[in-house]
């Protein structure tokens, strides 16, 4: 699943930061831990086969927040 299979259109940004640094389109997996969590896991989506064991982030329930939130 990637944020553009949710139907909203990627966000151009312009940005100095996005000078220095790589930018990566990201897929993401939802999953049920146990009966009351969840955990995000984030990994790029052109991985190659032998960086995919490593090329990951995986937050648990407590670390998400709504992006209504935060802008």
């Amino acid at each position: 699943m990637s944020s553009a299979d949710e139907g909203d259109s990627p966000v151009a940004l312009d940005s100095p930061a996005l000078d220095r640094w790589p930018t990566y389109t990201l897929e993401y997996t939802i999953e049920a831990v146990g009966s009351d969590g969840e955990q995000c896991t984030m990994y790029p989506s052109d991985i190659d086969e032998e960086d995919e064991l490593t090329a990951w982030i995986t937050a648990e329930d407590g670390a998400f927040v709504a992006i209504d939130e935060i802008q």
